[in-house]
């Protein structure tokens, strides 16, 4: 209880955020924020209760609202409501959390966070599902808690698309080993529609369609996942292969650049045309991290290689020393894209031609990076990417000293771009809309909690892998940052009807919700990374 005393909370007061003065174990904030969504963010709304945790809750009354206030979802979400979770839960959304239920019981000894936590996997995966048989999760669909079957894009019925996020494939086969197994042959079915080329679609429509880079990245990592675990296999081993070989066999082979959608050369829509032949940071940030991580669970090389040749061939093109940062989008011949490269109708919202572009929409990352994003799903991931390339540093074998080094050149850049970025504060590119939309933000300052969790994370791997305690200690300056301007105590009856003091992180540091959606997730597993340097936990991803 000393510990918990420590936070220095003011009893009575609501919603008053930790004192700066005085830092609780960084792993003391992720507990308490546990046992809140345990006992006060759970299903207990509609004819079913369940232990789903719910994506959205107001920090003020710890329920979540059936109608919240929209404040910034439609510029985050880019207009899709539906991608917040309102009335729901959100499996997909929820991995990162997940992830740190399992690791707060193993630091802590206490296996309630991953009780809880397997509670949750074992009715999601027993109940929510699609009439095509695939799971409801993901940036299209949820579960509707208020009405207990599936909400969102088409009233439900919209497209299973998974994308970004490490899944927890382990813990999800642990318990349920048919439907893991089931829910991966399906995403072979729907979404790999040419089984001899590995051409994929997010949608799970067996179409041609978007051949997203973060969401084959996914399809990799699941069917890499399904090889580690059948005994003998070599059928999904084959799958992740030829599905991660439609970005490689598309790439650049003078400059190992490869497009964000190859299939995108084949369609006569210009913008289309344009994405289909240039590189952006989608490609070295989640689908490079998924690649790693199918590296470590088939040990095939083939993974490793291609991730480390993206992320090298972007830290050679997309570095500008002069300016000592990155640019976010790239010619395939190794040149600087430019807003004279875009289609005409981008032109007014780019950066090379508005110092504030304000678009309503995601437009090309064009120009330096831009580091605390906005959306949820750009185009550009310059943070995930910083991770990316540790990561890759991480699993390159200590003989090939050539690209170790390499590799942590380029970690060493994105530590200086994050570095003259902070204090987090809103991004450029959207600035205007979101200050429109939450008017305090521009006094608040900070960030969503997902660039708070990524930035981190991985300036506590650069940490260990250089023994600099500089990273450490930037780590710890944005960890406070996270803490004052997200970190909220309110006061209320427990369920034994005594009054009780609870902990949570809210979303974004000018709204009173805590939302799956602005990855509290990636924040609380970053902050269980640091309360122990030393040990690597595989990142926030």
């Amino acid at each position: 209880m000393a510990s918990i005393r420590s936070l220095t909370i003011f009893i009575g007061l609501l919603t008053q955020t930790v004192p700066t003065v005085v830092y609780a174990q960084w792993q003391v904030y992720v507990t308490r924020s546990l046992e809140t969504l345990i006992e006060r963010g759970a299903d207990v709304y509609g004819p079913v209760s369940s232990p789903m945790l719910m994506s959205v809750i107001d920090v003020r009354t710890l329920t979540s609202p059936e109608q919240p206030e929209v404040l910034d979802s439609l510029i985050r979400l880019e207009g899709r409501i539906h991608r917040r979770g309102e009335r729901g839960s959100n499996l997909w959304h929820d991995q990162p959390t997940l992830r740190s239920m399992y690791r707060a019981s193993e630091v802590t000894g206490n296996s309630k966070y991953a009780e809880a936590a397997d509670a949750y996997i074992r009715f999601a995966l027993a109940n929510c599902r699609k009439s095509n048989g695939m799971l409801v999760w993901g940036s299209h669909i949820y579960w509707d808690c208020f009405l207990d079957r599936a909400g969102g894009d088409r009233d439900g019925t919209g497209p299973h698309e998974i994308l970004v996020h490490q899944c927890s494939w382990e813990n999800l086969y642990r318990i349920n080993p048919e439907a893991v197994r089931r829910e991966i042959d399906l995403i072979w079915k729907w979404h790999v529609h040419d089984h001899a080329t590995g051409r994929h679609n997010r949608h799970d429509d067996a179409q041609p369609g978007a051949d997203f880079p973060f969401s084959g990245g996914s399809f990799i990592e699941a069917f890499a996942f399904l090889h580690s675990v059948i005994p003998n296999d070599s059928e999904n081993l084959t799958r992740a292969k030829l599905v991660a070989d439609w970005h490689w066999r598309h790439r650049n082979p003078d400059t190992n650049l490869v497009a964000f959608q190859p299939g995108n050369m084949l369609h006569e829509f210009e913008p289309y045309q344009f994405y289909g032949s240039t590189f952006t940071s989608a490609i070295t940030g989640p689908h490079a991290a998924r690649l790693l991580h199918s590296y470590e669970l088939t040990g095939d090389e083939h993974f490793r290689n291609a991730a480390t040749s993206y992320l090298l061939a972007y830290d050679k093109h997309g570095w500008i020393e002069d300016a000592q940062t990155f640019v976010g989008m790239l010619n395939l011949d190794g040149t600087v894209t430019t807003a004279y490269d875009a289609p005409a109708d981008y032109h007014s919202q780019l950066p090379g031609q508005s110092q504030e572009p304000d678009p309503g929409y995601s437009v090309p990352p064009i120009g330096p990076v831009d580091i605390w994003l906005t959306t949820i799903f750009p185009l550009d991931f310059p943070l995930l990417t910083a991770q990316s390339s540790i990561y890759a540093y991480e699993l390159t074998p200590e003989e090939d000293a050539e690209t170790r080094q390499a590799l942590l050149t380029m970690a060493r850049h994105w530590a200086t771009v994050i570095e003259a970025a902070m204090p987090p504060e809103t991004g450029r590119t959207f600035r205007k809309t979101l200050e429109k939309a939450l008017p305090d933000s521009h006094d608040i300052g900070g960030t969503y909690a997902a660039n708070y969790g990524r930035a981190i994370s991985f300036l506590v791997h650069l940490h260990r892998a250089t023994e600099d305690t500089k990273y450490l200690k930037l780590a710890e300056t944005l960890a406070k940052d996270a803490v004052d301007k997200l970190y909220v105590t309110t006061e209320m009856a427990s369920e034994e009807g005594q009054r009780k003091s609870y902990g949570i992180f809210k979303g974004h540091p000018a709204k009173p919700y805590y939302e799956s959606v602005d990855g509290v997730g990636f924040l609380l597993f970053s902050l269980l990374e640091l309360s122990a340097p030393a040990d690597n936990l595989g990142g926030a991803f």
